[in-house]
C-alpha cells in the first residue's frame, strides 16, 4: 500500500467514527436553542406575574411584546448575552419584562438599544470596552434576517 492509499483510509474511518459525534452536538445544540425560545416568553411572563400582572395578561404580554418573531429575537439575545457576559440572564429579563409591561419596542440589533439596556441594567454607562463588544453584537444582529 502507498501513502495515499494510508491517508485516504484513515480519512475515510475518521469521518465514520467522528460523524456520529458531530450530529449529536449539533442536535444538542438545536434543543438548547428550541428551550431557549420557549424560555424567553415563560421567563417575561414570570417577571410580568412578579410584578403582580395576572398571569394570563402577562403572557399575552409577553406573546405580543416577541410578536411571532420568537426565533429571530432568541437569536438576537443569544448573540447579546454572549458577547456581552457583563449582563446576566435575569437582569436581561428584567430589562425586557420592564419594557414588555409599557409596551416598548426593543430593536436587538440597534447599537443605542443596545447601550439603552446596557445603561438600565448595570446603572451606569458603558466603558469603551462594552461599547466596542455592544457595536459587534449590533452590527452581528443586523445580519439575521427573519
Amino acid at each position: 500500500m502507498n501513502k495515499q492509499n494510508i491517508i485516504r483510509i484513515t480519512l475515510f474511518i475518521s469521518i465514520l467514527v467522528f460523524n456520529p459525534v458531530v450530529a449529536d452536538t449539533l442536535r444538542i445544540t438545536a434543543n438548547m436553542r428550541t428551550n431557549f425560545n420557549s424560555t424567553i416568553i415563560e421567563n417575561i411572563t414570570s417577571t410580568l406575574y412578579k410584578r403582580g400582572v395576572e398571569e394570563k395578561s402577562a403572557k399575552k404580554i409577553a406573546e405580543e411584546f416577541i410578536n411571532g418573531d420568537e426565533e429571530r429575537f432568541a437569536l438576537m439575545l443569544e448573540n447579546f448575552l454572549y458577547g456581552c457576559s457583563d449582563i446576566t440572564k435575569e437582569e436581561i429579563f428584567e430589562y425586557l419584562g420592564t419594557a414588555a409591561l409599557y409596551r416598548r419596542n426593543i430593536a436587538l440589533d440597534s447599537y443605542d438599544q443596545l447601550i439603552d439596556i446596557y445603561s438600565n441594567t448595570k446603572g451606569l454607562t458603558p466603558d469603551k470596552i462594552a461599547r466596542k463588544k455592544l457595536s459587534a453584537i449590533a452590527k452581528k444582529n443586523t445580519l439575521i434576517f427573519g
